[in-house]
């Protein structure tokens, strides 16, 4: 208690502000031990009083502020603020206002920086001085700064997820729509924010679905919910099957949010079936393989037998001469030998039992040659044919007869399948960062039904009438691709036709001389 009073005799000499202060001890003290600074200042901007906050503030030794001009304790650079006093002191009306508020910065290239919110009081009763007010914000700045770095490193990260990522509040007001949800959905952060309601993305009563599920403990804990697969509707209206993960945002054991994480699933699907196709082309190759072994036996188990049946039946056919009535008879026997040695060529075909030269040749010209050959015959008179043939082909590796049969099978079976009335497209180019030639075949045929496309290239499988084909010409087809190297995949649904998809590894052009040169 005796500290006050020697305070109080040592600002005496500071005139009758100190005499008034002084003659309270109990207001006094209380300016002492503020921890906001207090500041009396003479109408001629010279500081009257400062106390032990406004010193600390200021970055000035307490009891070293009596008499010093406020403009020297602020510093050049809150000259601005003196100025605004300065107008505020002139301006008319302003005991009608009576305060000015201004923030500023004490020592900023310093480690004792300091910011304060200044507020510069005019007292009607007292105009011979004004108050000033100071403050400490420095604190409050550092921490509004980490959280402004903190929203912005969260904002980033989110932004940078390669999964969509949305928030709502509880009345499907979207609040956060970030640059993957903006790439995959089509809408901008603006368009989502403004005029679309989060029930838009999902289909018809999945969204109350999905929150009725968070609000469970079943599926992942309350307020969770984990790896569900469905689909969403983006701005197009094409459906996209995404994984969502999502969850309740509570606030005191309040809803206020929902969030949801979408993860994209068209690429993994794709790979999903591009795997699964593979897997089935490995068995269908194993199998073919089998098949080709067995094949090769009985063709040549019934080619010797058939030799002599033909043999036989024609010195028969000489013997009895033209007139003899069983001349029918033995025709009969030597045409349907002919067609079982036909049946046996096909056999030994699949079977790998002959030899031929490959070389380098073009796409487009065994195409060309094939449709040559067939476009006179009488079942292409009403059918349209569409070339689309990419002039800069690359060549592949094979055997143009052996792949002018294949093409030759597919398109027969295509007019066949339309019965001589359509249109056929045939279309060549080149894939895969030119490492590929693919040459399409498209017909406007009845289709192939979903539980036969898997069949289609085993041997003896038909759909043709008993006695119109062997169900070898796409097995052999088949056989054929796979010797260069390629694959072959067949899409279609019923009613709108079918598209035979052929691949071969292509040969880029800077080998071409140096296969003619071996």
């Amino acid at each position: 208690m005796n500290k006050t009073p020697v305070q109080v005799s040592s600002y005496i000499k500071l005139g009758n502000v100190t005499e008034k202060l002084g003659s309270n001890l109990f207001l006094y003290q209380i300016l002492e031990e503020t921890p906001n600074g207090v500041v009396i200042v003479s109408t001629e901007h010279q500081i009257i009083y400062a106390n032990p906050a406004a010193s600390q503030f200021l970055g000035v030794r307490y009891g070293d502020l009596a008499d010093r001009p406020l403009e020297q304790v602020l510093g050049p650079d809150n000259d601005r603020l003196v100025v605004k006093i300065k107008d505020f002191q002139s301006a008319p009306n302003k005991l009608d206002t009576s305060r000015l508020r201004y923030e500023i910065v004490i020592n900023p290239a310093t480690s004792h920086r300091c910011v304060l919110d200044v507020v510069v009081a005019y007292l009607p009763s007292t105009p011979e001085y004004y108050l000033i007010y100071l403050i400490d914000l420095t604190t409050k700045r550092q921490l509004e700064r980490e959280l402004r770095r903190r929203n912005a490193f969260f904002h980033n990260l989110i932004d940078s997820s390669v999964d969509s990522i949305i928030a709502a509040d509880m009345k499907g007001n979207i609040i956060l729509f970030n640059q993957g949800a903006q790439a995959m959905l089509g809408y901008s952060e603006k368009e989502a924010m403004s005029n679309l309601h989060v029930t838009g993305l999902y289909q018809e009563n999945v969204a109350y679905e999905l929150i009725k599920r968070m609000r469970s403990e079943e599926f992942g804990g309350k307020g969770k919910l984990l790896r569900h697969e469905i689909i969403i509707k983006p701005k197009d209206g094409r459906d996209i099957p995404v994984s969502f993960s999502g969850g309740i945002i509570y606030d005191k054991g309040q809803e206020i949010a929902t969030f949801g994480i979408f993860t994209d699933m068209r690429a993994i699907l794709q790979i999903e079936e591009d795997l699964e196709h593979t897997h089935n082309m490995l068995i269908q190759s194993e199998k073919m393989a089998g098949l080709g072994r067995l094949a090769a036996g009985v063709a040549h188990e019934i080619n010797n037998p058939m030799s002599g049946i033909m043999l036989y039946a024609n010195l028969v056919q000489e013997e009895l001469g033209d007139d003899h009535p069983l001349q029918e008879d033995l025709k009969t026997i030597i045409r349907e030998a002919e067609r079982c040695k036909v049946i046996v060529a096909d056999l030994l075909e699949f079977s790998h039992q002959t030899t031929y030269e490959m070389d380098l040749i073009d796409p487009n010209a065994v195409i060309r040659k094939t449709l040559g050959v067939l476009k006179n015959q009488p079942l292409f008179h009403n059918i349209k044919i569409i070339l689309e043939l990419e002039d800069n082909i690359l060549p592949i590796f094979g055997n143009s007869m052996r792949l002018n049969q294949v093409i030759m099978n597919i398109v027969i079976n295509a007019a066949q399948a339309m019965e001589g009335q359509g249109s056929l497209k045939i279309a060549s180019r080149t894939r895969a960062n030119h490492d590929i030639d693919e040459i399409t075949i498209s017909d406007t045929g009845p289709g192939i039904e979903e539980s036969l496309l898997e069949k289609i290239f085993d041997p003896f499988f038909t759909t043709k009438a008993t006695g119109e084909g062997t169900g070898l010409g796409l097995s052999v087809s088949y056989a054929i691709i796979k010797e260069h190297k390629g694959n072959i995949r067949v899409t279609s649904t019923p009613g709108n036709g079918a598209t035979f998809t052929l691949r071969f590894p292509a040969v880029m052009e800077n080998l071409l001389g140096e296969n003619h040169e071996q």
